[in-house]
């Protein structure tokens, strides 16, 4: 057993506790969102070197500030720390547009001096002690819009939120961005990116940017979901793709449950990719989704032959206690 000294007290940690939630079972306000070392709502500063696993995804700055994610920190030896001042590290956002993309999808478009790349996400903060991290959908513009897709569970305590309680015209702190899964191939290597669900956003930015950046391989972008209803966006990417002869878009949906449009299929995401995409090599991969999705479309992807090092994911993980 360790301990964590904060606020100039000292607690122990129970066996596989983190710094987080000792802390928290303490009564310390400690702000936190995801618990899997995403968000990064949850850092502090040690005095000492922390473990490096409880660095992972910070900054060299960071690091090199000994800054570290609590929620992933289970010190093997007595550590201390105090809160950082991320008042610093946010910026504040104005909500521009607020709108319904289908009946589970709601779309923000939030006013923002945040410079981004196309395919990494941010953090929203409804409070002091409420954080959820969502991609990006566009790609920069000189109206400094970045625009969210937040899928809205009923008990969801930021989506309820946002779903119910944010309006236009109100603001909100933003943290970020990060992630890497953003554009980086030449313009002659084919594409292929799949999205389930919510997984569309960030590809939406990144076929933007690759069509801007003049990209001439084929791009092959896979929008799929489990209900024909949890798809969107058909008519605006299908615009695109009439302009771009390059970019070819496959609607998929396990399950049909209200009329079928013609554009979407029905059938098995994992499936399809085998059957359409047995060959890989070449190929510069993004998959964006569940954790659980991504997991096991990454290995697929491997073994028809795309490098590791170009297949890219954005992974949705679980937050604490509650769905966002």
């Amino acid at each position: 057993m360790t301990a964590i000294v904060f606020a100039g007290q000292s607690y122990a940690l129970a066996d596989g506790e983190s710094v987080l939630d000792a802390l928290l079972r303490a009564g310390h306000a400690i702000p936190h969102g995801c618990r899997a070392g995403v968000c990064q709502a949850c850092v502090l500063q040690s005095d000492e070197a922390p473990p490096a696993n409880a660095q992972r995804g910070l900054s060299s700055a960071q690091k090199s500030l000994n800054y570290f994610l609590s929620c992933q920190c289970q010190p093997p030896a007595p550590l201390s720390a105090q809160a950082v001042d991320q008042a610093g590290q946010r910026v504040t956002g104005v909500v521009r547009e607020k709108s319904w993309l289908n009946q589970r999808v709601l779309r923000l478009r939030i006013e923002a001096p945040l410079d981004f790349k196309a395919g990494q996400y941010v953090t929203l903060w409804q409070s002091a002690q409420l954080a959820r991290s969502y991609s990006l959908a566009g790609s920069p513009n000189p109206q400094n819009l970045l625009e969210l897709h937040i899928r809205h569970y009923p008990d969801g305590a930021f989506s309820s939120w946002a779903a119910e309680q944010l309006n236009v015209g109100d603001s909100l702190d933003i943290q970020g961005p990060l992630g890497q899964c953003v554009y980086s191939a030449p313009a002659n290597q084919p594409l292929l990116l799949i999205g389930m669900g919510t997984g569309l956003a960030p590809l939406c930015g990144i076929v933007q940017d690759a069509l801007t950046q003049g990209h001439s391989a084929p791009i092959h972008l896979i929008a799929a979901a489990r209900n024909t209803a949890d798809l969107y966006y058909l008519d605006e990417l299908s615009t695109l793709a009439a302009q771009h002869p390059q970019l070819g878009i496959t609607w998929l949906a396990q399950h049909a449950n209200q009329a079928t449009p013609p554009a979407v299929a029905i059938g098995d995401v994992y499936a399809h990719v085998k059957t359409h995409f047995a060959n890989l090599k070449g190929y510069q991969v993004y998959l964006c989704g569940a954790a659980s999705f991504v997991t096991k479309m990454r290995k697929q992807c491997f073994l028809s032959g795309a490098g590791m090092a170009d297949i890219l994911v954005d992974s949705f993980v679980p937050f604490a206690a509650t769905k966002t």
